[in-house]
């Protein structure tokens, strides 16, 4: 235990060095913010650039609610250029060490191979669940403001389940780390595989739920009016993090 906290503890130092709770803290603020004032202000940004020659916005179009605005940031904008911009940032969380020798220094010394890749699974999330939240509720106040009330119950279970979610792509792109040695090819194959979990969606609902990509629709269904809550998809994607985990495990225990 002292030396997971020790290295989790080395993880977030050297982000907050590189001041990552600020720049990935801004930039999901800017998403967070960006969304909600498109969606109420699209006719006068649109007047405004001079890019409505030739567009016809139906002045009778029903009005997106809270929650659809919510969903579409979150779910939408955070999990597709956020979630590239987070994979970006922690791409060589494992390779780098390896590289620069941190690695051998690490694990000559009485350290498990569990505590490091528990450190730098824990120590991401923390990172990466700061700038979200931060940005998420954010972007709640200004949804609230421009399209009325939503259940911030409701919003902390989302942001919750969501968290979960990222918990994935962090112990995704562990593996993929103990596996490449390029960060480049360790970003690109993590962004893709999490692009496949999310797409299958709309070709096969029953893979996708089995999937550690069906905690995502869990996470939405809190802010729809949905009575069938898949809640085995929180078990399933605690199942699919331990195994990426135990694989990466068994691979740095071969190098």
């Amino acid at each position: 235990m002292t030396n997971f906290y020790t290295l989790t503890r080395t993880e977030l130092i050297e982000a907050a060095r590189e001041f990552k709770f600020i720049w990935l803290t801004l930039f999901f603020v800017i998403l967070g913010v960006t969304q909600p004032v498109i969606n109420k202000y699209m006719d006068i940004i649109l007047e405004n650039v001079g890019g409505a020659d030739g567009i016809t916005i139906d002045p009778n179009r029903l009005v997106p609610s809270s929650n659809e605005v919510l969903l579409s940031t979150i779910s939408g904008q955070f999990n597709q250029i956020g979630l590239i911009i987070l994979t970006i940032s922690f791409m060589g969380l494992i390779a780098t060490d390896r590289n620069n020798g941190i690695q051998d220094f690490i694990l000559v010394r009485p350290v498990s191979l569990g505590s490091y890749l528990v450190s730098k699974l824990t120590g991401h999330w923390v990172i990466s669940m700061f700038s979200i939240s931060i940005g998420a509720t954010i972007s709640y106040v200004y949804t609230v403001f421009l399209f009325g009330p939503s259940s911030f119950f409701n919003f902390i279970l989302f942001l919750l389940l969501y968290s979960l979610w990222i918990l994935y792509v962090i112990s995704l792109a562990i593996l993929f780390s103990t596996l490449l040695k390029s960060s480049i090819l360790i970003a690109v194959t993590t962004i893709s595989a999490s692009i496949f979990l999310i797409v299958i969606k709309g070709f096969n609902g029953i893979l996708f739920q089995l999937s550690p990509g069906g905690i995502l629709n869990l996470a939405e269904n809190q802010l729809l009016p949905v009575q069938d809550m898949n809640y085995f998809s929180i078990a399933t994607c605690l199942v699919f993090i331990s195994i990426n985990l135990l694989l990466a495990n068994a691979v740095l225990k071969k190098t």
